[in-house]
C-alpha cells in the first residue's frame, strides 16, 4: 500500500508552513528579477560597447581632420614660389606665418637628410640632421606623403611625430622634404575635442605599440610602449574587446586603425564602470531579497500567532469535550477555528444529552428490570395456580411471557420513551392469526410505557381467551377495537367481539384479574366487562397522563 507523500514528512508548526508558503511565494519573483538583470546587464553591456565603439571612431576623425589641415598647408607650401626659386630665407617667414598650432614647427630638409629651414630657429642658424630619416627616406622613395611614428626631435628634445610631403624639380624628382613636426601634446589636445566621461581614456599608439598621445596623464605615460599582450590586443582586434592597460587597470577597449597614419585610435573605459549597473542591480535583487524574506519570515510568524490562538482554542475545546464538559462558544479570528469550536460545543452538548439519557435509560432499565421479574413473577404465581400440570403451565406461561415480549419489542424500538397505540394492538393480535379478523380504528396516539405495557397485557389475555373461547376459536368470529378522545382529554379503548360463541372467562382466572383490577389500577383507572351471547365486551379509560403524544 502506497503511502501519502505528506504523511512521510514530519509533523510541523503553521509557521513553519506558512514560512515556506512565503518563500514559495518569493523565490520565484527573484528568480525572475535576477533574470531580468542578467537579461538587462547584457544589454546596457551592449550598449556601452557600441558606444565605446563610435567614441574611437569619432576620436579617428578627429586626429585624421587635424592631419589633413597639416598635409594641405604643406602641399600648398610645396607649391611656394620662393622654394623653387631657392629663396629661403622669403620661405622661412611664409612658413611662420603658415603655421596655426603652437606645438608645431615647419622644417625643410634636403635629400640628404640637412635641415635647410627650421621655424623653430632664426633663418641662418645652424640646424642638425633630421631626428627621423625613416620617414623621409619613404617620402623620397615613394613620392607621397608620410606620418611618421614618435620620436624626440632633435632641436626641442620633445617627444614629435612628422608630417611629411615631397616637394618636385621641374622634372618631377623629389628634390626636397617638407614637414610639419608636431609635438606629441597637441595629439592630445585634440583628443580632448571628444567629450568623455571623466573615467573615459582616450589615446594614440603608433605603428611600434609606443603610446604618441593620451587625453589624462599624458606626460607621465607618453614614449612608453604597450604591454605587449595589450599591443597585440590592439593590432588584432576588430571589436571591443576586455584588456589591461599600461597602469594594469582592467579596461573595456575599442581600437580602430587610423586613414592616414600608421597609428592605432583606442577608446577605453574602466571595466568596474562597465559592470556597475549590474553589481549596482544585483545589490539591489540582494537587497529586495532580503527585504522580502524579513517581511515573509515577520508576516509569517504575525499570521502563525493569528492562528495559532485560535488553535488553541479549538484544541481546549477538544479537550472539554473529550472530558465530557460543556464547550463554550468564542469567536476567534479564524473563520475555520469558529467553526469548529462551535461543531464541538455542539458536539459536547449533544454528547452530554447522550450521556445523560444514557444514565436515565439505565436507571430505567435497572427500575423496568425490577418490574419484569415482579411482573414476571407475578405470572408465574398466577399461572401456576390455574395450572393442573407442569405441561400446562408451562404452555400458559410462555404466551404471556411472549405477550410481554412484544411489548417489549414496541417500546425497545421507540427506545423505551412508549409505543404507538395501533402499533401496540397490532403486536398483540398477529400471534394468533387475527390480524385479517380484526377491526382496529382511532387516532394516532403515542402511549407511555406504563401504558403500553398494561395495556399489553390486557390485550393478550382478551386475545388468549378469544383464540381459546372467543371469536378466535371460530372462522366466523370478528373483533372490533376502537379508541377516541374523550372530552377529559383520556382515550376510551373498547375491544368488542361479535359472531362468536356465547362469552366465556373465568371470573377467578389471572386473565380476568389482568384486564378489570390489575391494569385499572396500575393506570389509575377503571375498566368495564360485559359478556354478551355475541362475545365479551371490554372497555377501559385511558388517564391523559399516559398519552405522550
Amino acid at each position: 500500500m502506497t503511502r501519502s507523500p505528506v504523511k512521510l514528512a514530519a509533523p510541523q508548526r503553521v509557521r513553519t508552513y506558512l514560512a515556506l508558503f512565503a518563500l514559495a511565494l518569493i523565490l520565484p519573483v527573484l528568480a525572475v528579477s535576477f533574470i531580468g538583470l542578467n537579461r538587462m546587464a547584457a544589454i546596457e553591456q551592449s550598449q556601452i560597447e557600441r558606444r565605446v565603439m563610435q567614441i574611437a571612431q569619432n576620436l579617428r576623425f578627429v586626429v585624421d581632420r587635424e592631419l589633413d589641415r597639416a598635409l594641405v598647408t604643406l602641399e600648398t607650401l610645396a607649391t611656394s614660389s620662393e622654394l623653387r626659386t631657392g629663396n629661403m630665407s622669403a620661405f622661412h617667414r611664409q612658413a611662420v606665418l603658415a603655421l596655426k598650432p603652437t606645438k608645431a614647427a615647419i622644417v625643410l630638409i634636403d635629400t640628404s637628410y640637412r635641415q635647410l629651414v627650421d621655424t623653430l630657429k632664426d633663418f641662418g642658424a645652424e640646424l642638425p640632421p633630421t631626428s627621423d630619416p625613416v620617414t623621409a627616406q619613404r617620402v623620397i622613395d615613394t613620392g607621397k606623403p608620410q606620418i611618421s611614428n614618435l620620436f624626440r626631435g632633435s632641436v626641442n628634445g620633445l617627444p614629435v611625430f612628422n608630417v611629411e610631403v615631397p616637394v618636385f624639380d621641374d622634372e618631377k624628382r623629389v628634390r626636397y622634404v617638407l614637414i610639419m613636426s608636431f609635438q606629441a601634446a597637441y595629439v592630445a589636445e585634440v583628443l580632448t575635442e571628444v567629450r568623455l566621461d571623466p573615467s573615459w581614456l582616450a589615446g594614440v599608439t603608433d605603428s611600434k605599440g609606443i603610446v604618441l598621445a593620451r587625453s589624462q596623464q599624458q606626460d607621465e605615460y607618453v614614449g612608453k610602449p604597450l604591454p605587449p599582450e595589450l599591443f597585440e590586443q590592439t593590432k588584432n582586434a576588430e571589436q571591443v574587446y576586455p584588456a589591461t592597460n599600461i597602469a594594469g587597470d582592467r579596461i573595456l577597449r575599442a581600437t580602430v586603425r587610423s586613414e592616414r597614419a600608421p597609428w592605432f585610435v583606442s577608446a577605453t573605459v574602466p571595466l568596474s564602470h562597465t559592470q556597475e549597473p549590474y553589481y549596482r542591480g544585483l545589490f539591489f535583487v540582494a537587497l529586495l531579497a532580503a527585504m522580502a524574506l524579513v517581511l515573509g519570515g515577520s508576516l509569517a510568524y504575525l499570521f502563525a500567532r493569528l492562528m495559532a490562538r485560535p488553535l488553541d482554542a479549538a484544541t481546549q475545546a477538544a479537550a472539554s469535550v473529550g472530558r465530557g464538559e460543556d464547550v463554550n462558544t468564542v469567536q476567534t479570528s479564524l473563520v475555520e477555528a469558529n467553526v469548529l469550536i462551535e461543531t464541538l460545543a455542539t458536539a459536547s452538548k449533544e454528547l452530554n444529552e447522550r450521556a445523560q439519557h444514557s444514565d436515565f435509560l439505565m436507571r430505567e432499565l435497572v427500575h423496568r428490570a425490577k418490574n419484569q421479574l415482579a411482573v414476571v413473577k407475578g405470572m408465574a404465581l398466577q399461572t401456576a395456580r390455574e395450572s393442573a400440570t407442569v405441561n400446562e403451565f408451562i404452555d400458559q406461561f410462555d404466551r404471556r411471557i411472549l405477550g410481554l415480549a412484544q411489548s417489549q419489542d414496541l417500546l425497545l424500538r421507540q427506545n423505551w420513551r412508549g409505543a404507538w397505540l395501533h402499533d401496540l394492538v397490532r403486536a398483540h393480535l398477529e400471534p394468533f392469526g387475527a390480524g385479517s379478523r380484526a377491526d382496529i380504528s382511532g387516532p394516532d396516539l403515542f402511549l407511555d410505557t406504563t401504558a403500553v405495557q398494561n395495556i399489553g397485557f390486557a390485550l393478550h389475555e382478551l386475545a388468549t381467551n378469544a383464540s381459546k373461547y372467543g371469536v378466535l376459536s371460530t372462522d366466523a368470529g370478528r373483533v372490533v377495537i376502537v379508541w377516541r378522545q374523550v372530552e377529559e382529554g383520556g382515550i376510551r379503548l373498547s375491544w368488542s367481539e361479535s359472531d362468536g360463541p356465547p362469552s366465556h372467562m373465568e371470573r377467578e382466572g389471572f386473565g380476568h384479574r389482568v384486564i378489570t383490577e390489575l391494569v385499572p389500577r396500575a393506570l389509575n383507572s377503571s375498566s368495564i366487562l360485559d359478556f354478551t351471547p355475541r362475545g365479551i365486551r371490554w372497555e377501559i379509560l385511558i388517564p391523559a397522563g399516559h398519552v405522550a403524544r
